[in-house]
């Protein structure tokens, strides 16, 4: 880790906030986000429910955190994003450990989700602790011609496929 990070929370900076979510889905779904959706976003990780904190070296935002709940208190890490030329410095270690601060605070467990073709996110956060499978997420393909099988994986005895999508 190079330089320290601080979380700010979301207060009215859209502008900034909707650049970042653009980031986020430019950098995981190869989408170009019109802004009308980035306002929808950022209205939705706002709203009751929700906690959205800018990830700032120094006063400059270098990515963010959306927090959630699925019934109970704000204790899922939703989504954690990084600019690309901000990645590799420990910001998304740091984020990480200050959100966990603040949820230990109310809760006795953090849950995040990640995508199994992520393995980037997979082991940084084995690194960080996360290793108490929870929930495990099936999907079906209905077109499998548009995706191709990057390995293979078994659960509990089940054989199971990675895929990603093909481009």
């Amino acid at each position: 880790m190079n330089e320290k990070i601080t979380l700010q929370k979301y207060n009215n900076e859209e502008q900034s906030a909707k650049d970042l979510i653009r980031g986020f889905w430019l950098a995981h779904n190869d989408y170009v986000m019109p802004d009308e959706e980035a306002v929808e976003d950022l209205a939705a990780w706002t709203d009751k429910g929700h906690a959205f904190y800018f990830i700032l070296k120094e006063e400059t935002p270098v990515g963010f955190v959306h927090l959630g709940n699925r019934g109970a208190e704000i204790d899922w890490i939703e989504d954690l994003f990084v600019l690309p030329e901000y990645q590799g410095n420990g910001y998304g270690s740091q984020a990480i450990t200050l959100v966990e601060a603040e949820v230990k605070k109310y809760s006795e467990s953090v849950y995040l989700e990640v995508a199994a073709r992520n393995l980037g996110a997979m082991k940084l956060y084995h690194r960080l602790g996360y290793n108490c499978l929870n929930t495990v997420t099936l999907r079906k393909d209905f077109q499998p011609e548009n995706f191709e099988v990057i390995r293979d994986e078994e659960i509990l005895g089940y054989p199971l496929e990675v895929k990603k999508y093909i481009k």
